[in-house]
């Protein structure tokens, strides 16, 4: 009896022991599993990052810069800054005096802003009219053609920079007295159909070599009335090159 009591303690002790083992493996696999449970916390932590703000993902807007028209354009300051040191030019005219071009082409600024009856229209003649108007801006001459075959050279002072080049036809046509919002006269408007009022052939502002518009084609008095007068809006081409 007293070797089986030794067997069954001996059987005991080896029984409790592993227990005793067992269990603190587990404390430690358990401090361990936490342990590496921390340690996949604080390495997401440091892995997720917060959301960056619009300020970061967002690229800084810049305002467009707005090109102005002649139509809106301050055209007395801008020829103080851009056309000042050019001396005038004395344009030779085939009929008028300089005084009756003046009137007939109100210079400067206008008591008031004068949208002057803008209009499609035919010309006044229209058994001969001009046909195309071809603008150089580097020589600042506008070519008329008149559907009879003949053809004219003239002086103009456009844009190179800002003076669109396209292919179009004549649009809107005011009179005389015709103003910019800024109440500059533009006598005898004669707009690119394309760009509504926005730039067009006239006059009451500085014309020669060396003098530059904000994008429209200036043209003296005369030739401005003559191509209000003679072109036929929707049908005389609008031609503009370097």
């Amino acid at each position: 009896m007293a070797t089986s009591k030794k067997n069954v303690s001996k059987k005991t002790d080896e029984k409790v022991i592993p227990k005793k083992v067992a269990a603190k493996k587990a404390v430690a696999k358990k401090s361990v599993n936490k342990a590496k449970s921390e340690i996949q916390i604080d390495d997401k932590k440091k892995i997720v990052k917060p959301a960056p703000s619009k300020k970061e993902t967002t690229p800084v807007k810049r305002a467009k810069k707005v090109v102005l028209s002649d139509d809106d354009i301050d055209i007395v300051e801008f020829d103080k800054l851009n056309n000042d040191h050019i001396p005038f030019e004395k344009l030779k005219r085939s009929r008028g005096s300089v005084a009756e071009a003046i009137s007939a082409c109100p210079q400067g600024k206008q008591p008031k802003v004068i949208r002057d009856n803008p209009k499609m229209a035919p010309p006044i003649n229209t058994a001969n009219y001009i046909i195309q108007l071809h603008v150089t801006l580097s020589t600042q001459n506008v070519q008329i053609t008149w559907l009879d075959g003949k053809t004219e050279n003239w002086l103009c002072s456009p844009n190179p920079k800002l003076t669109p080049k396209l292919n179009d036809v004549v649009g809107f046509k005011c009179g005389a007295k015709h103003t910019n919002f800024k109440k500059d006269g533009m006598a005898w408007f004669t707009a690119f159909k394309s760009k509504g009022m926005a730039y067009g052939f006239h006059n009451s502002q500085r014309v020669g070599l060396g003098i530059v518009s904000h994008g429209c084609v200036r043209v003296s008095c005369e030739h401005a009335k003559i191509i209000n007068q003679n072109s036929w809006s929707g049908k005389t081409k609008i031609k503009i090159v370097k």
